[in-house]
């Protein structure tokens, strides 16, 4: 019933959202007044207003489908003339609702301010699909194979579920085993931090989080599993893993420990970890959490590396032998405190690592240096770190004005030891001829420490209030200062293999410290309304950088000083509708390696200088997004530009020179070089034909680049193009699906930051060698998959090829490779507890150049499934019957491709018991492995 009354002198206004701060559109919102009661609805952006209001008291109700009823009593204060109510929090009702039919087609996705929103409930999901198989559906997004996930091409970081952090919040440990028949809405948000919620006061570059929206009583569960397993690969191992979750209540446990031989020799992993969280009291939570890992794991390894250069080819055959080991104990708490006036986030991390690894490698190179290097090596290592820090924001007496600060401190430790021996063999390059045989036994004790401080403070202070009631407008002041100090001690030994003594090399040894202090003092103007949000100011970055030689006693300073504007600019034109804008400016010191002014001869024909005079460089970022959809139709459009620029950014100079028998050698060293810049753009068409049945994507993405290289002391730009196409479409019955897509690319390669860095096998010979010669890699490639789902009849099929072409002047042989792969797979059900699993592939492999089959994996098993929930599983698999398992990869970066091949063990015949829990809502899910 609606009253209006005659001397009305009160106005009320708020906002209602759900636990992850998003707004709840048409929610019912009464204002209670003794005998009379005002109704209204909030709009789209969850907002509600009363005005008109008499009465001194009053009690508000506010209610919504799938979420517990909001009921709270106010009174005015005196003068008080307008009660603005902050953001209303709706909890999640734990109540199982019925069914309810739908029948109009839902809406896929939804944009709002800082969030990416996709309905499940417009996409397929089947019984026993994880979260992970819901994500590969939706426009804009990808899913790699160890689940990690991108949006537009950029990681996603964190994992939330209903808005509150879920366990260890790695994306990556539970999208694969959470069901996506729980889910209700998966959210991309533009995570700006807790303390940004808090304070209302958004800056800065935004993380990509996660958050799992579960379907209304799925809030709580329990999931995970005990299993055990024998192969005749000499497996043997057994694990058990649970996982119980209530809100804020998660407590973890697992134990797992496997052996077996993969093809190169042992592999075996011990894990253990606890972990903890849960509320305390009504404004705080905490969690704690211990994890243990022991590893050892055989490798072996062969590639063949061909670089082009101006002074000719460097190939180079290698092969690679070793094992690697080791244990690490981490120990993390955290505790979060939040009263809506205080808000306090700490953490404290520990880790100790011990490592040890043996290698063996022999390589053969050819071109413009005629060579073979046998090598071995070993090594070991203790890394203990410690990591502790504090968050705090604090709402002053004027509740506009808010105050932040935060203080972290970490420490760490290395310690090394290591053994080289190197055989090296020197031919004539006309005849083929040995020269000379050398024979090289050194040894590296290395002694690292660091510790890091950071300190800051913002100051905010809440200007008058805009037009818009629920918009806030305020000055920030910031600082943030962070200090560094490093010590570095290398002793190198050589033994002489004609007196069997052992000398000291000062050259080749240093004793170096080095110290830096990066500030950042800003001021900037922050506006946020529930429309629209920007921010824009200035940053002065006063860096101080210096390296002490305390064998020379000498010190070198690196001072430097940018200004730089901030940035942030994010409105939503309607529901459907919504632009964003981003600038950054980030410093980056140069690392201790890149300073040390000693030779690293590690690899005696790829010796590293460090360069004490390097600055730290600066980087200049700027993105924007243009996100649509249709609300009926469903289309949606996603566009993003990207743009970067480095102020004397730290690049490799390298250069060759000849050795005593006139064979030649690498050099490199560190320069500081400004001209490098990228801009490149994304986007994604998602066209719905009807209700989750069939729809047509169409992505890609344009990109230019200019990349600095030294070689031979002459500097160089790789202008380059890359340019992408996909265009992919399904088409989805209750039995069957489709996918087809055929893509197209272009890639320039003229990244070439050192490729080995990021490799697990460092090479012994020369490495890869930035130069101004590029190859231009082409590639075509099409997929079509299909799947049927009967009731005692699953199967799977698809057939993929790839085509890549790589343009490189002067390249030799290893210039074009094509991949075809057909594959089926299925699953029989017979008397409703008895399965037949089977899966067969055909890869045909064309233009590599190491030796290759075109293998024919032909695999099956038998499984028996027991109580009523199925979810005790007993198995008989047998993997590659016929022992064709074949793996190589290619790698094209710059001027070098790299084919690679791991050895490994495939025909293996497995006993397996699983035990599988997956239970939400009090009702059992089943999860299907990948």
């Amino acid at each position: 019933m609606l009253q209006v009354f005659g001397q009305a002198r009160h106005k009320v206004s708020g906002s209602v959202a759900d636990s992850t701060n998003k707004q709840i559109s048409n929610s019912k919102v009464m204002i209670i007044l003794l005998k009379d009661t005002i109704t209204t609805k909030t709009d789209e952006y969850g907002n509600f207003s009363f005005s008109r209001i008499n009465p001194e008291n009053f009690r508000l109700e506010i209610s919504h489908i799938g979420y517990l009823t909001y009921k709270a009593q106010y009174s005015f204060g005196e003068e008080e003339k307008h009660k603005k109510l902050n953001k209303l929090i709706l909890k999640p009702s734990n109540q199982m609702l019925d069914e309810v039919v739908i029948n109009a087609k839902p809406n896929p996705v939804r944009f709002m301010q800082d969030t990416v929103e996709y309905n499940a409930a417009a996409f397929r999901v089947n019984e026993g699909d994880n979260v992970a198989d819901l994500i590969k559906q939706f426009p804009g997004m990808e899913v790699d194979d160890q689940y990690g996930v991108k949006t537009m091409g950029k990681e996603m970081v964190k994992l939330r579920v209903n808005g509150e952090d879920f366990f260890t919040s790695d994306i990556k440990e539970f999208i694969g085993k959470l069901p996506a028949e729980i889910v209700s809405k998966i959210q991309v948000i533009d995570d700006f931090g807790d303390e940004a919620n808090f304070t209302g006061i958004k800056i800065g570059e935004p993380k990509k989080m996660l958050n799992i929206v579960t379907k209304a009583g799925m809030n709580k569960g329990g999931f995970g599993g005990i299993s055990g397993n024998a192969g005749t690969n000499e497996m043997i191992g057994s694990g058990a893993q649970f996982n119980l979750w209530d809100g804020l209540k998660q407590s973890s446990a697992n134990l797992n420990a496997n052996t077996s031989n993969n093809g190169a020799g042992p592999n075996r992993s011990i894990r253990l970890g606890l972990s903890h969280n849960n509320k305390i009291g009504e404004n705080m939570r905490a969690g704690v959490g211990y994890n243990f890992n022991n590893n050892s794991n055989a490798f072996s390894n062969e590639q063949v590396i061909e670089s082009v250069n101006p002074e000719g080819n460097f190939i180079n055959n290698s092969q690679n032998q070793g094992d690697n080991g080791g244990n690490n104990h981490g120990l993390n708490s955290n505790v979060n405190f939040n009263n809506k006036k205080i808000f306090l986030d700490g953490f404290l991390n520990a880790n100790y690592n011990n490592s040890s690894n043996q290698n063996r490698s022999s390589n053969r190179q050819s071109g413009v240096i005629l060579q073979d290097l046998m090598n071995s090596s070993s090594a070991s290592s203790i890394s203990p770190n410690i990591n502790t820090g504090i968050n705090f924001s604090k709402k002053l007496i004027n509740s506009n004005n808010s105050f932040s600060g935060r203080f972290s401190f970490s420490t760490s430790k290395s310690n090394s030891d290591q053994n080289i021996r190197t055989n090296t063999l020197y031919y004539d390059k006309s005849t083929g001829i040995l020269q000379k045989d050398s024979l090289l036994n050194r040894e590296l004790n290395s002694r690292n420490g660091q510790e890091n401080i950071l300190i800051g403070f913002n100051y905010s202070i809440g200007l008058k209030k805009p037009k818009d009631t629920l918009g806030r407008q305020s000055i920030n002041i910031g600082y943030n200062a962070s200090a560094s100090k490093s010590r570095t001690l290398v002793a190198t030994f050589v033994f002489d293999n004609t007196s069997n003594k052992v000398f000291f090399v000062d050259s080749l040894s240093t004793s170096f410290n080095s110290t830096s202090l990066n500030q950042v003092a800003s001021l900037n103007y922050n506006y946020n309304s529930k429309k629209k949000r920007y921010n824009f100011g200035l940053n002065a970055s006063p860096n101080i950088l210096s390296n002490r030689d305390l064998k020379l006693q000498r010190t070198t300073y690196n001072n430097t000083f940018n200004y730089t504007p901030t940035l942030n600019f994010s409105k939503t034109l309607s529901e459907s509708k919504m632009v964003s804008m981003n600038y950054q400016g980030s410093n980056r010191n140069p690392t201790i390696n890149q300073i040390q002014p000693i030779r690293n001869a590690q690899s005696l024909q790829n010796i590293i200088v460090g360069n004490p005079d390097l600055k730290p460089s600066f980087s200049h970022n700027l993105n924007a997004n243009f996100n649509y959809s249709h609300i009926k139709t469903g289309r949606s459009l996603q566009v993003s530009i990207n743009g970067s620029a480095v102020q004397r950014e730290i690049v490799e100079n390298v250069t060759l020179i000849p050795d005593t028998l006139n064979s030649l050698k690498q050099i490199t060293r560190y320069e500081n070089v400004n001209g490098n810049y990228q801009v490149n753009s994304n986007y994604n068409l998602h066209i719905p034909i009807s209700k989750n049945k069939s729809a047509i994507r169409y992505s890609g993405s344009v990109g230019f680049s200019n990349r600095a290289i030294i070689f031979n002391n002459q500097k160089a730009f790789g202008k380059g193009l890359n340019f992408s196409q996909r265009l992919g479409s399904n088409l989805t019955y209750n039995k069957m699906s489709v996918n087809a897509e055929v893509n197209y690319s272009v890639t320039s390669n003229n990244n070439a930051n050192n490729l080995y860095r990021y490799s697990e096998y460092q090479p012994i010979g020369i490495g890869q060698i930035g130069a101004p010669a590029f190859f231009r890699t082409k590639t075509f490639g099409g997929s079509l998959d299909s799947r049927l789902q009967l009731k005692a009849l699953n199967l799977n099929g698809g057939i993929n090829y790839n085509k890549n072409h790589n343009d490189g002047t002067g390249a030799q042989s290893i210039q074009d490779v094509t991949n075809v792969n057909l594959n089926f797979s299925g699953r029989i059900t017979i008397r409703k507890s008895y399965y037949i699993n089977f899966y067969g592939s055909k890869s045909m492999y064309y233009g590599y150049s190491l030796p290759n089959a075109n293998p024919f994996i032909l695999s099956g098993g038998l499984e028996k499934s027991f109580l009523k929930s199925k979810s005790l599983r007993l198995s008989i698999n047998a993997n590659d019957i016929l022992g064709q398992g074949n793996n190589l990869s290619r790698t094209v970066s710059g001027n070098t491709i790299i084919d690679s091949r791991n050895r490994q063990q495939t025909r293996v015949f497995t006993l397996n018991l699983n035990y599988n829990l997956s239970k939400f809502g009090g009702k059992n899910f089943r999860v299907d492995a990948d």
